[in-house]
């Protein structure tokens, strides 16, 4: 095998990202690896805490030949969602043979044999699963509590967030056929949420919790050395962190001037909720102010963050079943290469099955009026992720067509 594709925010870029890039081309035998990396925003609905560029030279830096952007339509969204556009990525490369992810258990057999019956759905799975959604469950608890009943499947395999990530990515690559291997690596350290940064590989979030709360010795403590100053950089410039209260005004302004009917239409709005999402203005100003009074037991903070986030794009929930079902990407966006391996950039021109954006000044004569429309979202994404860095002097527009590629 020759390129081995890799999923990933890099929110920021870590040790464990680092072991992740080195052990999937061991684990796989393959010399090179693409990723796709989540653009302005991530899957928790939140504004990348670093922008995109400044996080594909740090993948570049510890491994990475090639960086490809992951639409914000597909980035910002459930794991299902999330997976499905990630993996319709790596299929229009044309050029990918592996995919390497990570997850809490590294046993790959009940992971596919969880996807088999998660795509298949028997009519007791869909009976348990309206019942446990019924008592108020997220989906994520009572699809996990109803596969668990109708197989001997355990819940950790079912629950956890990278196992969840990694059965999405399975179920993609079954339900198109693909001749892309899967592979997986145990995750080492810390749990995604532990908030502890001692030990041995802490979690992303931890280390957003150490900088935010200005405590960057024991976070960058986490981060390869090769990158510490780079993010350094960035933090000491006001270019980041970027977080969901710089945009409370912005969204106040949508929340205000948008109907109820609209806010249906918006992506992952489920029956009911765009009342109260419209009246979660008046809980306070504050984007936490808000977030409180919408979630509950069976809405999360982190679907509720996403769909204030689909809400402040107008991404609509017919715009991504349009994009996901789409026969082909409207377009493939590099965001970086190293140099020394822009054989694999030639490469990628020859096998993509759609074009190959390099250059957004030239985009116009490459795309059709849907690429068009994708990149106008992507504009609008990275328009509001400069919005929420601290320095103001930093929140400048239109820096997808002004930022050059990340090129090592």
């Amino acid at each position: 095998m020759h390129t081995v594709g890799i999923i990933a925010e890099f929110n920021p870029f870590h040790k464990g990202h680092q072991y992740l890039l080195s052990q999937a081309k061991a684990h796989t035998g393959c010399k090179n690896s693409v990723v796709v990396m989540s653009g302005s925003f991530v899957q928790r609905g939140e504004p990348a805490y670093f922008d995109k560029w400044t996080r594909a030279k740090c993948a570049l830096l510890n491994g990475a030949e090639l960086v490809l952007e992951l639409p914000v339509l597909f980035a910002a969204a459930n794991a299902e969602t999330f997976a499905s556009g990630a993996i319709k990525i790596l299929e229009e490369c044309g050029m990918v043979d592996a995919l390497c992810f990570g997850s809490e258990s590294g046993d790959l057999n009940s992971m596919e044999e969880a996807a088999k019956l998660m795509l298949n759905e028997t009519s007791e799975f869909q009976r348990l699963l309206k019942e446990n959604l019924d008592t108020g469950m997220s989906y994520p608890s009572a699809r996990a509590k109803a596969l668990e009943t109708v197989s001997h499947i355990s819940t950790e395999i079912l629950s956890r967030p990278n196992h969840i990530l990694g059965l999405e990515y399975l179920k993609a690559l079954m339900r198109t056929n693909s001749s892309i291997r899967p592979y997986t690596i145990q995750r080492k350290g810390k749990q995604y949420d532990d908030p502890s940064l001692d030990g041995m590989f802490a979690s992303a979030a931890a280390i957003r919790k150490g900088i935010t709360e200005n405590n960057l010795t024991e976070a960058f403590a986490q981060i390869p050395e090769n990158i510490v100053d780079l993010l350094t950089k960035e933090i000491s410039l006001g270019n980041a962190p970027a977080t969901w209260e710089n945009l409370s005004g912005a969204l106040h302004y949508k929340l205000r001037t948008t109907a109820g009917k609209d806010l249906h239409e918006i992506a992952e709005v489920v029956e009911g909720l765009e009342n109260r999402i419209l009246h979660s203005i008046e809980s306070g100003y504050s984007v936490e102010n808000i977030i409180d009074f919408i979630k509950s037991k069976r809405y999360t903070r982190t679907k509720i963050q996403r769909i204030l986030a689909h809400i402040l794009m107008d991404i609509q929930k017919s715009e991504v079943d349009y994009f996901l079902h789409r026969m082909h990407m409207p377009y493939i966006r590099v965001l970086g290469f190293q140099k020394n391996h822009a054989d694999i950039l030639g490469e990628l021109t020859e096998t993509a099955k759609c074009p190959v954006l390099t250059n957004l000044k030239k985009a116009s004569a490459q795309l059709d009026e849907d690429g068009l429309h994708l990149l106008a979202l992507e504009k609008l994404a990275t328009d509001l992720q400069a919005l929420a860095v601290p320095n103001p002097l930093y929140r400048i527009p239109n820096r997808d067509f002004t930022m050059p590629m990340a090129i090592l």
